[in-house]
């Protein structure tokens, strides 16, 4: 049976990217719903094998949105029905929310190319990869705590879960209308901007090549073949 993959978007700009490339590649079934639109809109555990969790600008502890609740009752459903989850930042963050962890404010926002201090390179190669949060998560009880950097724990696997507190799945173009949406509004200095669109020609194809990895760690680790 072809492995059924269900990505939940929170605005038209967080994409699966290049992490829906790959499980396409791997003769995965894709689909993506838009979760910022409520319960109705989210789909039943029964309908995917995998349950990926994208980035929002929301957050999932201050000031949330309505729609976050139902979402994490989606999520708290995946894992008690053992389906595997893989949480990219705010989803990372839901994920750890759902497995008992807190959130909390970083020090400060993260924004831009991190390199990872990671104890497992093979399952969270350790980039440079596009880290964007002002938020953080704690381990979840149980979890094993994989990388981080200065600010906070960038990724965490607990048995077919992993959370992770960067973004993997981007490309230029996303971060170009993320770029667009927060610079008018002072949230990016133009400083950060600039790195943030250099980086994708100074790393090229490496950041991609590491992202199909952590995906294909993931999908091992939840006993798919690839």
């Amino acid at each position: 049976m072809t492995p059924r993959v269900a990505f939940l978007q929170h605005s038209e700009w967080d994409r699966p990217g290049g992490l829906g490339e790959r499980a396409r590649a791997l003769g995965m079934e894709t689909t993506s719903y838009r979760a910022d639109q409520g319960a109705d809109a989210l789909p039943a555990p029964s309908t995917f094998d995998l349950l990926v969790v994208m980035g929002s600008s929301a957050s999932t502890e201050f000031a949330s949105p309505s729609w976050v609740a139902p979402e994490r009752r989606l999520v708290a459903q995946a894992v008690d029905q053992g389906v595997p989850v893989l949480g990219v930042c705010f989803g990372g963050q839901l994920l750890a929310q759902v497995l008992g962890a807190r959130i909390n404010r970083a020090p400060e926002r993260e924004i831009g190319w991190r390199l990872l201090d990671t104890d497992d390179p093979a399952a969270i190669p350790p980039g440079p990869w596009v880290s964007w949060h002002e938020d953080r998560f704690d381990p979840p009880p149980g979890a094993r705590v994989v990388a981080r950097t200065g600010h906070s724990l960038q990724a965490f696997i607990a048995g077919v879960h992993t959370g992770l507190q960067f973004h993997p799945e981007v490309d230029a173009r996303i971060v170009g209308q993320w770029l667009d949406d927060d610079l008018p509004d002072g949230k990016v200095t133009p400083e950060q901007a600039h790195e943030l669109r250099a980086g994708f020609a100074v790393h090229g194809r490496d950041t991609a090549d590491q992202a199909d990895q952590l995906f294909d760690g993931f999908v091992a680790r939840a006993g798919l073949p690839v």
